[in-house]
């Protein structure tokens, strides 16, 4: 493979070309064109979204929605070769077993949270007893290099990983390696420092491998709740900041800058993860208390921030007079750039086509600088 060849696309493609320099503007602190923009959709919203608007079936919303940004991520588990479908079961529900060694129950076509039936590691002497497979294994990226060239005729390809806390509790269930934390510290230690070294191992060899265009990495690694983080911010400083710190040194030195991930309230985290050196947040979630403007008041421009739209009340909510409040208070934290346009969570089938149209119309019509929200003061009164 010729080197570079995916960043020889984009500078081919203009689309590409203007959504690669607004992400890059952004992450670097300097304003862009207009707001990048990106969300996530469930199937089931797709899917009606599509029906109601008479789209064709396999019309992407990304396309559609004109979409700056796609998120593109390799096989991360440390067991690719055993993940597999165990039975399918009259209600619909699948038992599987995942890349992590984790067995989970299913559901075949409705978005739910998957039921932890059991885990790999159940001893400190299981992670000699179970190595994990090659992390440069080319098979880790084929399905991302497949993407990729689609993805760079329009989109900055964005790459990701998942972070130290939220896969390496895939090697224990959710509610033991908890307990692990709060009753054996050594041995939550050595499991994320494990799976830390090993997604280095997996993100580094992938980069390299496709020479992959140095814009933006995403290391999702949901740690919260919306009351509160699910442990201590001591227990977060002596095991998981150090091994994201060595993350983030190691792509930024290979030339990205990086967006870090949580859902719910990391107000306690933030000053960590000022140290960790993650140049931005995603999915701050304005339900548990994580709005732009408290992020900018205690930060100033340090982070750029994807994301912060509630689409868990007032999108659903199908007012136009709160959803437009809610954009007004998202883009007056936003004048001076450091934002991707995001909602807080994936879009789900409790907001409605009409609503969410909405909300994308006043994205595009007000998110571009300098800007000018008088007329959406307006529309929010």
């Amino acid at each position: 493979m010729t080197a570079g060849r995916f960043q020889a696309i984009i500078d081919e493609n203009p689309r590409a070309r203007t959504a690669c320099q607004r992400v890059e503007r952004v992450t670097r602190g300097e304003i862009p064109d207009r707001i990048p923009f990106i969300d996530h959709y469930w199937a089931e919203f797709a899917k009606r979204y599509r029906r109601e608007r008479g789209l064709p079936a396999d019309r992407p919303l990304e396309d559609h929605f004109d979409h700056d940004l796609q998120i593109l991520d390799p096989v991360m588990g440390p067991w690719p070769s055993e993940a597999r479908v165990i039975r399918a079961e009259p209600d619909g529900y699948v038992i599987s077993q995942d890349e992590y060694g984790l067995l989970l129950r299913s559901h075949e076509t409705r978005q739910v949270v998957p039921n932890q039936l059991d885990y790999r590691i159940k001893e400190r002497r299981d992670l000699d007893r179970f190595p994990f497979e090659d992390p440069a294994d080319p098979a880790r990226s084929a399905a991302v290099e497949a993407e990729l060239a689609r993805v760079c005729h329009r989109f900055c390809p964005v790459f990701k990983l998942g972070g130290p806390f939220s896969r390496t509790w895939r090697l224990r269930g959710l509610s033991r390696f908890l307990e692990d934390i709060a009753e054996d510290e050594g041995f939550a230690k050595e499991m994320t420092a494990r799976m830390t070294d090993h997604l280095m191992a997996v993100g580094t060899a992938v980069v390299q491998r496709l020479d992959w265009p140095r814009y933006q990495m995403h290391i999702a690694d949901d740690f919260a709740c919306t009351a509160s983080p699910l442990f201590s911010p001591r227990a977060y400083e002596r095991i998981f900041l150090p091994n994201l710190r060595r993350m983030v040194d190691r792509f930024h030195a290979l030339g990205f800058r990086i967006s870090y991930e949580s859902e719910g309230n990391v107000f306690p985290m933030l000053e960590l993860l000022d140290q960790s050196g993650v140049d931005g947040l995603a999915h701050m979630e304005p339900r548990a208390g994580m709005t732009l403007a408290r992020i900018r008041e205690r930060f100033g421009g340090r982070f750029f921030v994807m994301g912060n739209v509630c689409n868990t009340m007032v999108l659903p909510s199908n007012d136009r007079r709160r959803i437009a409040a809610e954009v007004l208070r998202v883009l007056g934290s936003a004048r001076d750039g450091h934002y991707i346009g995001l909602s807080a969570h994936s879009v789900g089938t409790d907001v409605t086509s009409d609503s969410y149209d909405y909300f994308h119309g006043l994205m595009a019509r007000f998110g571009r600088y300098p800007l000018d929200l008088g007329e959406l003061e307006r529309e929010a009164r």
